[in-house]
C-alpha cells in the first residue's frame, strides 16, 4: 500500500500538464501512487500521460470518455489504494515536500484530513509574476491539535481548496463519500469539502503553503 495516492483529473491542459506531473513525480515522499484520469481530453494530454507512465511505474493512467470533474474524481477514488488520498489539479503544481510534510502530520495525529495553505500566482501590469500566500489563511486562527468542524466552524470560511489536503482513504470509504457528478457544472469540490469536514473526527491544519495556483492557468475548466 502506498502512503499517498495522488489523483490528477485531466482535461485539455497540455500546456501545463508536464509541469504538474514533474512536481508530483519529484516529491520527497517516494512511496506514492499517481493516478492520472484522462477525462476524454481532446488535446495531447492522453499521450503525455502515457509517456510519463512509461518512465515512472508509480503512474497509473486511466483513459475514459468525458464525464466531467466529479466523474473523473470518482474514478480516481475507486482506483486509489493508498493510505491517504491527495488531489492535484493539472493546471497547478506543488512543492516537492508537500506530501511528506502532510503525511507526517497525518501519522502524528491519525488524522482523517490534513489541510494546508497554498500559494497564488498573479501577474502585475508588466506581466511580472507575483507569489502570494492564500489570503484567508491569515484571517482565522487555527487549532494546533486535531479538531472537529464543530470546534472550529470558521474553517468553513476557508477556500475549499481540496487540492491542499490529504484524506484518509479508510475514512472516505467508510462514509462512501463521492463527488457530485454534474458534467459542465462548476465547484463540485464544494460539496466534497462540506461532507468531509462534517464527518471527520480529526482535522489538522498546516500553515505552510505547498500548492501553487497560477490564476492565468486556472481559467481552464474541466467540463
Amino acid at each position: 500500500m502506498a502512503k499517498v495516492s495522488v489523483i490528477i483529473p485531466i482535461y485539455n491542459v497540455e500546456k501545463y500538464l508536464r509541469e504538474c506531473l514533474d512536481s508530483v513525480i519529484d516529491q520527497t515522499l517516494k512511496d506514492i501512487e499517481i493516478i492520472c484520469v484522462d477525462d476524454g481530453s481532446p488535446d495531447n494530454c492522453p499521450q503525455i500521460c502515457d509517456e510519463y507512465a512509461q518512465k515512472d511505474n508509480r503512474i497509473k493512467v486511466i483513459h475514459k470518455p468525458n464525464g466531467g470533474y466529479g466523474k473523473a474524481m470518482n474514478v480516481g477514488l475507486d482506483n486509489a489504494t493508498g493510505e491517504y488520498i491527495g488531489i492535484v489539479e493539472p493546471d497547478d503544481y506543488i512543492e516537492s515536500n508537500m506530501y511528506e510534510d502532510l503525511y507526517k502530520i497525518a501519522q502524528k495525529f491519525d488524522s482523517d484530513i490534513v489541510k494546508s495553505a497554498y500559494w497564488e500566482i498573479f501577474e502585475d501590469e508588466e506581466n511580472n509574476k507575483i507569489r502570494a500566500y492564500s489570503y484567508w489563511a491569515h484571517e482565522i486562527k487555527m487549532p494546533e491539535k486535531s479538531f472537529k468542524i464543530q470546534d472550529c466552524p470558521n474553517f468553513f470560511y476557508h477556500h475549499p481548496s481540496i487540492w491542499s489536503c490529504i484524506y484518509k482513504r479508510n475514512f472516505i470509504n467508510a462514509h462512501n463519500i463521492k463527488f457530485v457528478e454534474a458534467k459542465g457544472g462548476g465547484w463540485v469540490d464544494n460539496p466534497f469539502q462540506v461532507v468531509t469536514f462534517c464527518l471527520a473526527e480529526k482535522i489538522n491544519w498546516s500553515p505552510f503553503a505547498y500548492t501553487i495556483i497560477d490564476h492565468k492557468a486556472s481559467e481552464i475548466l474541466l467540463i
